[in-house]
């Protein structure tokens, strides 16, 4: 068994939840209140600002020409999810350079982040790329799984942008690669780094769930 088929078995039951979240679901079925997704299109701006810094982190740690071509598609596909799918569309939801500068993160990003940067620091390359791995399988995933139940309510959601963001080619190649990159600088671990690997991405998925919960608050 690869050591993605164990995160995927590991985690399966907090993604699920996910994607039943009632914030994604408000985005599937259209309903959701656009100043709520407003502040979700902020905050995930400044999330992936330092996802991208965490990802700098890893390359700077990164040894062999194969694995730096793919942190650099990683950092590539991140950076036109930041630049080329947030931005465009917050600036047709209004949000100016000043709204962006003056929103303070929200509690569980902070934590979130603080925790992967720590365990980056902690136990090096493979923690960080199993951590982020996390949040960019998670997306695929939803996107894939809300597609696949609920295409003909999606087309009709204004929010429909969001789960063709996710589901293009060019992000779900992007994270197979991912993945495959894990599978291969995973052989051969320890029981013991397997369970620390496992942990972190569980830990990361539980982030997850809480900010979706909190983006949910007014």
């Amino acid at each position: 068994m690869k050591f993605s088929d164990k995160l995927y078995d590991a985690v399966i039951d907090l993604w699920l939840e996910a994607v039943d979240k009632p914030f994604v679901k408000g985005m599937v079925e259209g309903t959701l209140d656009e100043d709520l997704f407003r502040n979700y299109m902020i905050q995930d701006y400044l999330y992936l600002l330092e996802y991208l810094d965490i990802l700098g982190l890893i390359y700077d740690l990164a040894e062999g020409e194969e694995l730096r071509d793919f942190l650099q598609v990683v950092i590539k596909e991140t950076e036109n999810e930041t630049y080329r799918v947030h931005l465009p569309h917050m600036r047709k939801m209004g949000v100016s350079d000043e709204e962006i500068d003056g929103t303070v993160r929200s509690k569980v990003i902070c934590e979130y982040t603080g925790y992967m940067r720590e365990k980056v620091k902690e136990h090096g390359l493979l923690a960080g790329l199993t951590a982020l791995l996390q949040c960019s399988w998670l997306y695929a995933f939803i996107g894939k799984k809300a597609v696949s139940e609920k295409s003909d309510v999606i087309s009709k959601s204004p929010y429909r942008f969001w789960f063709d963001a996710y589901t293009c080619t060019d992000y779900t190649d992007a994270n197979q690669m991912w993945i495959d990159t894990v599978d291969r600088k995973t052989e051969g671990i320890s029981l013991d780094e397997e369970a620390l690997l496992t942990g972190i991405f569980l830990t990361c998925a539980g982030y997850e769930n809480r900010l979706w919960d909190e983006l949910s608050l007014r």
